[in-house]
């Protein structure tokens, strides 16, 4: 797969991803925060799938995407919206739980970084701009480059069939 985002890497805590949109901005915005879409474009690796997504879509509001690789491995991200601003800018935690192999929230690793994802509309077009910061270690973030470019690839691909 040809990845069509820009990526750079600021400093070793910070990964900031762009990516021009052939979509209007508030279905961008829409196809990230819907539980119902979500499935259908966030793959961070080949094969794996979203069996469950949660979304409270406001500010103190939590998230849920659980990711099962094809070996059977769960990877759930969780976390807490701090900023929502429809349809131009979200900013929210993003944690790990230690074992995301159930259906309801459980406990998490406790290192939580910061997610913004901004949608700045430009003409017909609009340009996705998501920045994860506060990475742990230079390892977590560039494990994260790779994820996070393959998704954003996907996600482009799927709202712009929308």
């Amino acid at each position: 797969m040809k990845i069509n985002s820009e990526v750079q890497k600021p400093d070793d805590a910070t990964l900031i991803l762009r990516r021009m949109l052939k979509a209007p901005q508030e279905l961008a915005f829409k196809v990230w925060t819907s539980p119902e879409h979500i499935p259908q474009w966030m793959q961070p690796e080949p094969g794996m799938v979203i069996p469950f997504a949660s979304m409270d879509l406001r500010v103190g509001g939590k998230f849920r995407i659980q990711m099962k690789t094809p070996d059977g491995e769960f990877f759930t991200a969780v976390g807490v919206f701090q900023e929502v601003k429809p349809p131009e800018r979200l900013v929210y935690t993003w944690d790990w739980e230690k074992d995301g192999s159930g259906t309801e929230f459980g406990e998490v690793e406790g290192k939580p970084s910061l997610m913004t994802v901004e949608f700045l509309k430009r003409g017909e077009q609009t340009e996705m701009v998501l920045m994860h910061s506060r990475f742990a270690t230079v390892e977590s973030r560039d494990s994260h480059a790779r994820g996070w470019s393959r998704i954003t690839e996907s996600f482009a691909q799927f709202v712009e069939k929308e």
